[in-house]
């Protein structure tokens, strides 16, 4: 059951440190999952399972267009619930055992199935998963933040607590599954294994966000919205130009996740000769971001969060032109990784307290305040990235003659190396792009003058 509402108006309140963790376990939960879609999931399809990494690519790339639907849909859902438990809140607690199973029914491909067979299970078990259950409890947690505090300081640590422990899920997975994996024998058993026990540790991670976050500030503006028919606020959302350059700048940073995250498997064991380094490197990206994220919030009041995330995205270009200079030199690989995770920091650290700020620009542009369907607009954009980078990844791996064999061939190894380098150095420049159009932080202390008088 949610606590009394407080007034719209009422910026006074703060929530709590434990509160603060709690909201920050359900991203870490969350990010299980995600690391393993985003990081592992072609190398299990390719060299555990033997699929054709082209034939992985379309699949990946199909779902991300059924992934951007289902987001606008479950954003009407969403919309139109309402629980005793909360309308953020409830899916949380909905959603947490099937999302633990879903991730375990990915790696039960079956083994010594038809190329068609096994395709066919890759597709319905990769939505189910993602499309489905993932969009369900990730789009309402989301949308949790804002609906916890309206100060705006408050919102801002509330964020930086989920950006700061959401890191931690994916160093987890990546710097611990192949080694846990290959403990285990390295088969798919021993796959199955190991995300059976992260989505056992996940589900109590989602129970502990529920029962510790709260839900006190609904807006009328919100709720006159939800009755609104969907075109309606499709086209308010539209009209929203920072919302674009947003959702581009996500798509963009997602091309980096997928290509990175994909690539980086390959890059260890076909460039560095060790798979097993692929956790080290994650780890030395995840850990600096982590803790540059923790240190953020007083730069955020001090240059701004456009200014952090672009001086960020420099910062990973530059990570890239180190790796450049020496593919293989493990000490250049691992200080280019370091590099990218604080560079990767204020994008992290300011998104999605730039995203409540795009709701509010929306709400004084339009007078209608879209609040759950930017959210789900917002994280189509994320997905069909990821989606385009996975097919395109796909496509060019194949084109290379990739074998998927311990000693792969010379032309999928300079495949590799160039996706590593440039495919993430075009990704971080798309971001510089983009940042250098967004102006919000300037205008945003005077539209909220003016949204608080109306409202008043």
């Amino acid at each position: 059951m949610t606590k009394k509402q407080l007034s719209m108006n009422d910026t006074s309140f703060k929530t709590s440190l434990m509160e603060k963790i709690a909201y920050g376990m359900g991203d870490t939960a969350c990010n299980v999952v995600f690391a393993i879609t985003s990081s592992l999931i072609v190398y299990f399809y390719t060299n555990v399972i033997g699929m054709s990494a082209a034939l992985v690519g379309t699949i990946l790339l199909a779902s991300r267009i059924f992934d951007g639907i289902s987001d606008l849909l479950i954003a009407q859902i969403v919309d139109k619930v309402n629980s005793p438990k909360g309308k953020a809140r409830a899916w949380i607690l909905w959603m947490a055992a099937p999302y633990g199973i879903a991730s375990v029914l990915m790696f039960c491909v079956p083994p010594h199935s038809s190329t068609m067979v096994q395709a066919i299970y890759v597709f319905i078990t990769y939505n189910l998963c993602t499309t489905g259950v993932y969009t369900a409890l990730n789009l309402p947690y989301s949308n949790l933040a804002p609906m916890m505090t309206r100060n705006d300081d408050d919102l801002a640590k509330l964020n930086l607590f989920r950006m700061a422990m959401s890191p931690i899920g994916n160093l987890i997975v990546t710097a611990l599954t192949l080694p846990f994996i290959n403990m285990l024998g390295g088969g798919q058993q021993a796959w199955i294994t190991v995300c059976a026990i992260y989505s056992i540790v996940a589900f109590f991670m989602l129970l502990f966000c529920y029962k510790g976050c709260q839900e006190r500030f609904h807006t009328d503006a919100a709720k006159e919205a939800e009755a609104m028919p969907f075109a309606q606020r499709l086209k308010a959302t539209l009209k929203n130009k920072y919302f674009i350059v947003l959702t581009l700048t996500m798509m963009a940073v997602a091309l980096y996740q997928n290509v990175n995250g994909t690539v980086a498997t390959y890059y260890a064991q076909y460039m560095l000769n060790n798979v097993e380094i692929m956790g080290v490197m994650q780890s030395f990206e995840n850990i600096p971001k982590i803790i540059a994220i923790i240190c953020l919030a007083p730069f955020i009041k001090k240059f701004g969060k456009r200014n952090l995330v672009l001086f960020g995205a420099v910062l990973c270009v530059l990570g890239q032109v180190v790796v450049l200079f020496a593919p293989q030199n493990m000490t250049m690989v691992m200080a280019a990784a370091v590099m990218r995770g604080i560079g990767e920091a204020p994008f992290y650290g300011c998104i999605f307290t730039m995203l409540a700020d795009v709701i509010e620009y929306g709400h004084w542009k339009t007078g209608i305040r879209v609040q759950a369907l930017i959210f789900s607009a917002f994280t189509v954009g994320q997905k069909f990235g990821g989606g385009v980078a996975g097919w395109l990844v796909g496509q060019l791996m194949e084109a290379s003659g990739f074998t998927g064999l311990a000693v792969e061939i010379p032309s999928a190894v300079s495949m590799v190396k160039y996706l590593y380098i440039y495919g993430n150095m075009i990704a971080w420049a798309l971001v510089i792009i983009l940042m250098l159009v967004y102006h919000l932080d300037k205008e945003y202390d005077g539209i909220m003058k003016d949204l608080t008088g109306r409202t008043a």
